[in-house]
């Protein structure tokens, strides 16, 4: 084969979902989306870290970020029985309104850690409700048989503005400062709103049940319950938010300032250079067939993630840093998007939105992770915190290994 020929093929295979104008709307919404959630956390993290000087605020910061894992479960009821479109739109207008308020703050002058904190906390519900409808509807718009290229290239989108977003916020914070960064934060949130409305395939059907919220989230949980499979992978989920996803949301932030020494526009660098390690994992997996051996991939990366955390911990300069940071987040998206493939495949169209919802309370693993490693890191020092993580994630991925050995042998095949 001529390399003409494989790079079409290449291309055709690897962004085939792109080709259904539904999918194509929303991947954009998406990229817009997440360039202000991107610019967004790198802004106020700094900020909160100039103002305060404490990593255990920036913490609480990341934590309250993730205040919508807690009731992820009923959310996930919610888009089942009131569809999935009202669902993504009601969530993309909160962000809008959510983030006009932060800067009117900035505006008039009266931006503080409280008002921050506050917003940060209603944020986290907006983002939780609307990863688990847009998740919930790709299935539905690029089909069955597209699931892994539509979810690996929802993740390349993703990976692609966490290496832009955090360096254009970093630059832009401090070259023109906090109000500044603002206006790009909302435009970018209005024009995701603006192509989710123009999309016309989004589905909204709803569950029909005359079952209570309890009732739908109790067979969610005996549904999970029933399946080993997707248990173990619920579990992966929570462990790894516990003790990876800390690094790159709060610990980062905190190496980059107090030992690495760099400047905001340094640690957008270094945020960008994790997130291209992430970007080409996504291609990996996109570039590949539905054989693949998934379960073994997201065990097998979870473990490299980890002991590229505890590497970073050695590190003090700044350019030995980047390969580290990518290959670390090249272990990171191997594992997530693996997991993601595997939940969207195995589970009934029917109970989606319930176990994604399950799924999205595993990430409160991450607040909790997000407060014990800002304790530590501002007791200990982050080093310590960065090894402490590491080592706990690896001793719980033993566990998992021992306890559901089925989650490494998976490919990504329907259940017998």
């Amino acid at each position: 084969m001529n390399l003409g020929k494989f790079m079409s093929q290449f291309y055709r295979t690897t962004f085939q979902s792109l080709f259904i104008s539904g999918y194509r709307r929303l991947w954009l919404s998406d990229i817009a989306l997440n360039w202000a959630e991107f610019i967004e956390m790198i802004v106020l993290s700094w900020y909160i870290l100039q103002e305060t000087g404490s990593p255990t605020l920036l913490g609480l910061y990341g934590a309250l970020r993730f205040t919508g894992t807690l009731v992820a479960p009923f959310f996930g009821v919610f888009v089942d029985r009131f569809g999935r479109r009202k669902t993504l739109f009601f969530s993309r207008i909160s962000f809008v309104v959510l983030s006009s308020s932060i800067l009117l703050f900035s505006i008039i002058g009266y931006l503080s850690i409280i008002p921050i904190l506050l917003i940060s906390s209603m944020v986290g519900l907006s983002r939780s409700l609307d990863m688990i409808a847009r998740q919930s509807v790709i299935p539905e718009i690029v089909g069955i048989e597209r699931i892994t290229n539509g979810v690996a290239l929802s993740r390349i989108g993703r990976d692609i503005t966490q290496i832009t977003g955090p360096i254009f916020g970093g630059l832009i914070l401090e070259s023109m400062g906090l109000s500044f960064s603002y206006i790009a934060v909302v435009a970018f949130y209005v024009y995701s709103l603006f192509l989710v409305l123009s999309i016309s395939g989004i589905p909204n059907q709803v569950a029909e049940t005359k079952l209570s919220a309890w009732r739908n989230l109790k067979d969610g949980l005996i549904y999970v319950k029933r399946n080993e499979l997707v248990f173990a992978l619920l579990v992966v989920a929570f462990v790894v938010n516990l003790t990876a996803f800390p690094f790159n949301n709060a610990s980062l932030v905190v190496l980059a300032k107090e030992v690495i020494n760099t400047s905001a526009s340094g640690l957008g660098w270094l945020m960008g250079c994790y997130s291209f390690g992430a970007l080409l994992g996504s291609l990996l997996i996109g570039a590949r067939n539905s054989d693949i051996e998934t379960g073994k991939i997201t065990f097998v990366a979870a473990i490299g993630w980890h002991i590229g955390i505890i590497v970073m911990s050695k590190i003090t300069w700044f350019t030995p840093s980047l390969p580290v940071l990518a290959l670390t987040g090249m272990m990171q998206s191997l594992s997530m998007v693996t997991m993601a493939m595997m939940i969207l495949k195995f589970v009934t169209p029917e109970m989606r939105g319930r176990v994604l919802g399950l799924r999205q309370l595993s990430v409160y693993g991450l607040p909790l992770g997000l407060l014990c490693t800002g304790f530590i890191s501002e007791e200990y020092g982050v080093t310590v915190s960065l090894v402490t993580s590491g080592i706990l994630g690896l001793i719980l991925l033993a566990f998992v290994a021992v306890k559901w050995p089925r989650i490494i042998k998976q490919p990504l095949k329907p259940l017998e």
